[in-house]
């Protein structure tokens, strides 16, 4: 029989390693994402590019969405019930881009990138992460030249 210390230290023990192998396979998932994404855009096809988006007519609030990026086009996917009531914007140009403020990064993964663009509806900013930020701007500049 052990000491009632050691089962407190057992349960400790026990439970970062599962922690630390939970966030593993969380990464190990996500890599695989990103990756299969990687190879879709490489082959020319399709894909959706998680991001969040500030749109003119919902000045102060940040909708959650995704980019369909096409080899020709770029699109905006709702992916919330406020996204899907504002029109959609159209014929994006990048005009720059910009690191998130500490009050946006409360409200948004710090790390990402945030792409300012004049669009069909007026200004429009789209908050992406930095491995999928080359997809974005690539596929704004192909739409930009044609």
């Amino acid at each position: 029989m052990g000491a009632p210390g050691a089962d407190c230290l057992n349960a400790a023990v026990i439970t970062s390693v599962c922690a630390i192998a939970a966030g593993a396979l969380t990464v190990l998932a996500l890599g695989r994402t990103v990756r299969r994404r990687d190879e879709r855009a490489a082959r020319g096809g399709t894909i959706e590019v998680p991001c969040m988006l500030r749109h003119p007519a919902r000045e102060r609030r940040w909708l959650r969405g995704r980019m369909v990026v096409a080899p020709a086009t770029v699109a905006w996917k709702p992916r919330t019930r406020a996204g899907a009531e504002v029109p959609a914007p159209t014929a994006l140009r990048q005009v720059g881009t910009r690191a998130p403020t500490w009050w946006e990064g409360l409200r948004m993964n710090p790390r990402c990138t945030i792409v300012a663009c004049d669009s069909s509806v007026g200004a429009v900013e789209i908050a992406v992460m930095p491995h999928d930020l080359g997809h974005l701007l690539l596929a704004l500049e192909r739409t930009a030249t044609e």
